[in-house]
């Protein structure tokens, strides 16, 4: 009985640190050239870091889902601009990408 709380413990936290494995991925300017943009999306909300990128790539995923019907793992993106500080950002803007 014990060894099936391990083993499931073991699993549950494999899942959480491999999830972020399948959200859609920041590339650079020049590594966009040989993508396929697919659209644009604009985030407004006071507090968004640009460190982690983890919020970012959960809206990047839903909207590339949205224009293209793809997983996160097979969309990227671009942060083109960005208003305010680093770790308290108000206003991002990225294109989003498919390869």
């Amino acid at each position: 009985m014990c060894a099936i709380k391990y083993i499931t413990s073991i699993v549950a936290l494999n899942m959480m640190f491999s999830a972020s494995a399948f959200a859609a991925k920041q590339i650079t300017l020049e590594e966009s050239a040989s993508y396929t943009k697919l659209g644009d999306l604009s985030i407004q909300q006071t507090g968004v870091p640009t460190v982690g990128h983890k919020y970012i790539s959960a809206e990047v995923d839903k909207k590339c889902n949205e224009l293209s019907g793809l997983d996160g793992k097979y969309c990227f993106y671009r942060i083109i601009s960005a208003t305010g500080q680093e770790s308290d950002h108000k206003d991002i803007h990225v294109e989003i990408f498919k390869k």
